[in-house]
């Protein structure tokens, strides 16, 4: 939100909400009147930035009267959906997504690396009786400690543990040198137990009764320690130090935590009585975009210590994220500790009002030489970023529902007829292909043991399917991506029931649809739902059918056959699967088919693969092999004998080999020649992909998001003066910047990339929408579209933009009236008003005076009282030209809508076409006139 005022109307918001649940919210508060009045702009400035602000997906719209907006980040839980009818679907969403809110909510990484070991510890609490014992392995400030105490607060919550429960932790490692302190510490001693004993003292199992008792690092104490804790695990009942004849209760949940392999480290007989291990993750094993969180909320709370605000060079913050640190999320925060108290001296010493982090306050263990440090040489050591421009905690919609409602507002448009089938499945596809970027890019090499669940039963569904209907089986790559999007859905909330009601008879059609495109990749995504949603115990709707459908059709995607097919076999689970889809998807052609094989394969069991799957070729005579290790000769001995088949074999197959082959086959050269030719060119430097014809397409991005590129990307295919011979693709920007990550630039030839964010992609022009729509640097802005249009095409394709974006504006403005048909008599107004003055307008007062004209129109029609205009008698007296003018070229349309205009408005006009004075108070004006017409016809907005 780069613009003052409309940042401040969201603070607004913020602050409005701010530590209020929903139900106490007054919605009257948050509608763009009350707020217009708040700041002292217009009612149109407000209703223009609360939409803007929507579609970026900063707030939810209440569509009550009047429409409401609320501040997704200050609401309470995550979950909420973009759009509701009213007020009371907007509060039971609320009242539910408190019943699931969780102690862990707050957590980072409780719906990503910890999510599984929060279920499991859950599980561990939820059973009968005490509850199970648990162990947390992890290494050493990984947040074993933290984790142990949202457990104790999860069964307070869940009323597992009563009030008169309480949580004791024990560092079991400051008696690793004392047992018999231990002893007497944990049950506790009679008065002369030993000496110094002068009465009778409780243990820790009697403080932890009806409670939980915590002990860290267990491995620290003695096999007598340890051997004494299973035998009260056991029996539930314990002596004290001293008296060896009474004995006495305690009902307690235990939870261990310990960084030592606990199979050497534990006795066996006390390991045993420990039914659920949980791992902790290391720092380095977390996801990319947890650490940033953790980044972000260690110098938020650091911040608070300080009470001014706190910067962070980008060079530091980059040096932060990238270091793999040791001691994990313990020492990451001692690091920023020692740089802040470093920098809040300097912010002392210098009068400074912040505290600037800089990459040279930061330990030097962390910066071994910062003059050579690479992230000091980008140009960005000093720029200083606040903590509100770091990657945000929580509040924010996941990657799936952007998904989600990028790929609705694709088929809505297909439903309007704007976009034919192949331009919809190709843009929802590439974003389909966006949402898996992210799935594997931003989680980086992260694997849960709830993703490994999920391929397990993604392989064996797989087989089930493959012998039940002789479906080709998906590769272990593809099981992969499919593991990974399930996952993700259980670690996230679902779509809202509300969300998928209001556009229920979209999602429906969405699904007949794709069965007229593929009947028989619908059937199968129909068969493995069910199945995963019993096994996983995920519900799984209509939209879920969608996706993995849309998934099928990617991974059939419907490449041309090769004359030589290739064959790759590898070892690893998806090693040869993963090189030939992506040698397949580069080269545009269905060349190489993959075998995988378990990294213990014996060479016969490879053999036989190998020759069945070669028994199976059909009309082929000529095939390549290629092998990542083995003898060649020894392949040849057990498949020379297959019938009609020229086999060519090569070892140390890699993907620049395999894309060096395809590309030989793709230009006709024979078996012997690309076998010869793939010898002699696997040099480093040698180009394998050449001479292809890729679309031509323009790319539409914005920083607020996809949703707000797939809007441009309508207004530019809308304002083209001609049927163009390319594709406008919607983008995001994180996206676009990681171009390696997405096959966008693969498969089409991009030429121009549109919108409010210039990435500064090497060698693509970009064009800012507001320079078509303002016309500045009307010749730099030639010289860009010259690939595209001429001068005369340029100049309809610019008067289309205003008069597009404007009627895109209307809909948010007009009660009554349809923008589609009142803009026709608008546009045809402004024509004639230019024509008889002779002048041209600047494409900003066209725009502004759209809307004007609309919603003058509008209000006429509602109510026909006049608005005042200051020395109206005199204006009529010096401008009657003007007023006849004006009359004469409104004459169409007031005689269509039974209207008059009257002189008052016409000044309005006058002193905003021919003076340039601002219409921003001229457009408060009639928009509080409007406002108290339509409460009289029982409108409240």
């Amino acid at each position: 939100m780069e613009n003052k005022t409309k940042r401040q109307l969201y603070e607004k918001i913020e602050t409005q909400m701010t530590g209020r649940p929903v139900r106490e919210l007054d919605l009257e508060l948050f509608c763009a009147r009350s707020l217009a009045e708040k700041l002292d702009i217009s009612r149109n400035l407000a209703s223009q930035y609360l939409n803007e602000l929507f579609y970026e997906g900063k707030l939810i719209k209440i569509g009550a009267h009047p429409t409401c907006f609320l501040a997704r980040s200050a609401l309470e839980n995550d979950g909420f959906a973009s759009v509701y009818d009213n007020a009371e679907d907007l509060w039971n969403q609320a009242d539910q997504l408190q019943e699931k809110r969780s102690v862990f909510s707050d957590l980072i990484g409780a719906n990503g690396s910890l999510h599984y070991a929060i279920e499991q510890c859950k599980a561990a609490m939820n059973y009968p009786g005490s509850g199970l014992a648990v162990l947390l392995h992890g290494p050493t400030g990984s947040g074993k400690s933290l984790l142990a105490a949202k457990l104790y607060d999860y069964c307070v919550q869940h009323r597992l543990i009563g009030s008169e429960g309480r949580l004791i932790t024990v560092n079991c490692a400051e008696y690793s040198d004392n047992p018999d302190f231990f002893l007497t510490s944990l049950f506790g001693y009679t008065k002369g137990a030993y000496t110094g004993a002068e009465k009778d003292s409780e243990g820790l199992l009697a403080l932890a009764d009806k409670g939980m008792l915590f002990l860290d690092e267990i491995h620290s104490l003695t096999p007598e320690c340890q051997e004494k804790l299973f035998l009260f695990m056991d029996k539930g009942v314990y002596h004290r130090v001293g008296d060896n004849q009474k004995w006495l209760a305690s009902t307690v949940r235990f939870v261990f935590a310990t960084t030592e392999n606990p199979d050497q480290a534990l006795l066996k007989t006390l390991f045993r009585r420990i039914p659920i291990v949980i791992q902790i993750p290391a720092l380095k094993e977390r996801p990319l975009t947890e650490k940033r969180e953790l980044i972000r909320y260690i110098l938020e709370t650091e911040q608070t210590k300080f009470k001014m605000p706190v910067r962070i060079s980008e060079s530091a913050y980059r040096l932060l994220e990238q270091h793999e640190f040791r001691h994990n999320i313990g020492e990451l925060k001692n690091d920023i500790q020692v740089g802040m108290a470093g920098a809040y001296m300097k912010a002392i010493k210098n009068a400074s009002p912040t505290l600037d982090l800089h990459i040279s306050d930061l330990p030097s263990g962390l910066v071994r030489n910062p003059l050579r440090n690479p992230l000091m040489d980008q140009g960005s050591v000093s720029r200083l970023l606040p903590l509100g421009e770091l990657l945000p905690r929580g509040g924010g919609e996941s990657r799936y529902l952007l998904f989600y409602q990028a790929a609705m507002q694709n088929y809505e448009r297909f439903q309007k007829h704007e976009l034919s089938l192949d331009t919809f499945l190709a843009t929802t596809t590439l974003q389909l292909e966006q949402y898996v970027d992210f799935l594997f890019f931003n989680n980086e090499n992260f694997s849960s043991p709830q993703e490994e669940i999920v391929q397990s039963l993604l392989a064996n569904i797989n087989r089930l399917l493959n012998k039940k209907y002789g479906m080709p089986e998906l590769s272990n790559n593809e099981i992969k991506i499919l593991a990974r999007y399930f996952t993700d859905l259980l670690q996230n909330e679902p779509i809202s029931a509300v969300e998928l009601r209001r556009r229920g008879r979209s999602i429906s059609d969405f699904q007949e649809t794709l069965k007229t495109v593929n009947p028989k990749l619908v059937s199968i995504a129909n068969e493995i739902l069910p199945l995963l949603q019993t096994g996983l115990n995920l519900p799984l709707g209509a939209f879920e059918e969608i996706t993995t459908t849309l998934f099928f059709l990617y991974f059939n995607r419907g490449y041309q056959p090769a004359p030589i097919p290739v064959v790759i076999m590898a070892h690893g689970y998806s090693i040869a699967s993963g090189i030939a889809e992506l040698a397949n998807q580069l080269l545009h052609q269905n060349i190489f088919t993959a075998i995988d094989m378990p990294v213990e394969s014996h060479f016969e069991t490879i053999t036989n693969k190998l020759k069945q799957y070669l028994s199976e070729i059909r009309n082929c005579h000529e095939i390549i092999v290629m092998v990542d290790m083995g003898s060649l000769e020894g392949i040849q001995k057990y498949i020379d004998q297959t019938a009609d088949l020229d086999i060519g074999i090569i070892n140390n197959v890699t993907t620049k080999l395999a894309l060096d082959v395809g590309a030989m086959i793709m230009e006709g050269d024979s078996l012997e020649n690309i076998l010869e030719q793939a010898k002699q060119r696997s040099l480093p430097n040698y180009v394998i992909i050449k001479n292809r014809i890729r679309p031509k397409a323009i790319l539409t991005v914005c920083s607020s998001g996809i949703g707000i590129a797939g809007k441009i990307a309508a207004l530019v295919e809308n304002s083209f003066p001609k049927k163009m011979d390319l594709t406008v693709i919607p983008i995001a920007a994180d996206t676009l910047q990681h171009r390696q990550a997405s096959g966008i630039f693969d498969k089409y030839n991009v030429i121009l990339i549109l919108g409010t964010l210039n990435l500064k992609p090497q060698g693509i022009p970009f064009i800012s929408i507001e320079d078509i729509i303002n016309q500045s640097d009307s010749w730099a802005l030639k010289e860009k579209l010259r690939m595209l249009m001429n001068d005369e095409e340029l100049t309809v394709f610019t008067q289309n933009m205003v008069r597009n974006f404007s009627l895109d504006n209307l809909i948010d403005y007009l009660t009554i009236l349809n923008p589609e048909k009142i803009i026709v008599y608008v546009e045809e107004i402004l024509e004639q008003i230019q024509k008889r003055l002779e002048f041209t307008l600047s494409n900003n007062i066209l725009i502004g005076l759209y809307l004007h004209i609309s919603c003058l129109i509008e209000r006429l029609i509602i109510d026909k009282r006049f608005v005042y205009y200051l020395n109206l008698e005199k204006f009529e007296a010096e401008h009657a030209d003007f007023i006849a003018m004006i009359r004469e070229v409104f004459g169409r349309v007031c005689r269509a809508y039974n209207v008059v205009i009257p002189t008052a408005e016409i000044g309005y006009l006058y002193n905003y076409i021919v003076q340039g004075k601002s219409v921003e108070k001229q457009v408060e004006c009639v928009e509080e006139s409007k406002s108290e017409l339509m409460e009289s016809v029982g409108f409240t907005e």
